[in-house]
């Protein structure tokens, strides 16, 4: 997650939006529990961000 979620920080520095990289990891561990959960569940998840 770590990885990422230190990816995640450098792309949207290359657009101007600083992100923390502690924040940002633990916004990308939080999703990635919200997918395993919905996937032991047979469900679907959507994730957009703008």
């Amino acid at each position: 997650m770590r990885d990422v979620a230190a990816s995640w920080t450098r792309l949207r520095a290359e657009d101007g939006e600083v992100i923390d990289t502690e924040i940002a990891e633990a916004i990308v561990s939080d999703l990635a529990g919200l997918v395993s959960s919905a996937r032991r569940q047979n469900q679907s998840v959507y994730c957009w961000v703008a």
